[in-house]
């Protein structure tokens, strides 16, 4: 009996420090950093928005990176959750998913991240008022997956007592914010909703004109966006990893640069805690799968 313990013992030990050994490889062994962005806009304006940051986590870290790109949401999660990245830039809901899936881990939030808003647009020409004038018209939500663009704005017309396929006479999914926004501007739908950011980067960059849409309604905030890394990266990779966002500062000119083109004035350190008021919704409206379905 006691040989068997003994040998037992031993055993676990010996699987302890294999992990560990297994742990300090991942560790020191990166030198490309492979990274995922949510496709929420064309592939011009994702490579324009996020290629400064991508060089300075690359010069700050001493590793070249690689950018994985996705053709949706979906295809994003499946990828992470496949191996096939080191680090993401998620949406609050494909955040939850990838975490169930694969134990994704939370490093950083933006500051706005924290207190995320998505607009209700429409035509600016069109003389509604409100979202209940909107009945029997065409509707769109972004993708699926998106928190902005689907999600919470789910909930918040429920709180209206809204359903939208019964409210509404056709509900689409467009699957990015730019196209539910130019949808509607093109006439393809009366009322969209998307991410307040990307709405207003499309005004900034002369994507979009205030003549082309006008918001009728922002809603309330929550937690939305997040940085993640694989389970699988060690302790100190997670840590130098977060130190390069966290290293950007306001103050500094070129920092601030980078921060502006992505919609930040800061990183702040982010946890599953979190989300946890996110996860709450996601449970209520049954979308934590990993199928990619509502």
């Amino acid at each position: 009996m006691r040989t068997r313990l003994l040998n037992a013992l031993v055993t676990g030990v010996l699987l302890m420090v294999a992990a560990c050994d297994s742990q300090q490889v991942a560790q020191t062994d990166l030198t490309v950093l492979r990274i995922g962005v949510l496709p929420d806009q064309n592939p011009k304006a994702l490579k324009e928005r996020y290629d400064p940051l991508f060089e300075h986590l690359s010069s700050t870290l001493k590793v070249s990176y690689e950018f994985v790109p996705s053709k949706s949401y979906g295809d994003l999660l499946e990828q992470f959750v496949a191996g096939r990245m080191d680090l993401a830039f998620f949406g609050g809901l494909t955040f939850l998913k990838a975490q169930a899936a694969s134990g994704a881990m939370p490093i950083v939030m933006r500051d706005v991240d924290k207190r995320f808003t998505s607009y209700f647009i429409v035509r600016a020409n069109d003389p509604a008022t409100s979202i209940k004038d909107y009945r029997n018209r065409n509707f769109c939500f972004g993708s699926h997956l998106s928190t902005s663009g689907h999600l919470m704005p789910r909930k918040f017309l429920a709180e209206r007592g809204i359903i939208p396929e019964e409210f509404f006479a056709e509900v689409c999914h467009t699957g990015a914010h730019d196209r539910t926004v130019f949808g509607v501007r093109d006439g393809l739908a009366d009322i969209g909703v998307a991410n307040s950011q990307v709405v207003k980067s499309m005004l900034a960059d002369g994507r979009l004109s205030e003549n082309d849409v006008r918001i009728l309604w922002e809603t309330p905030p929550f937690p939305d966006y997040v940085w993640a890394v694989r389970a699988t990266l060690g302790s100190a990779w997670r840590q130098r990893v977060r130190d390069a966002f966290l290293g950007l500062s306001p103050g500094n000119e070129r920092d601030a640069r980078i921060l502006a083109r992505i919609g930040a004035e800061a990183f702040l350190p982010a946890s599953t805690a979190d989300f946890d008021p996110l996860q709450e919704v996601a449970k209520t409206v049954g979308v934590l799968k990993l199928d990619g379905g509502a």
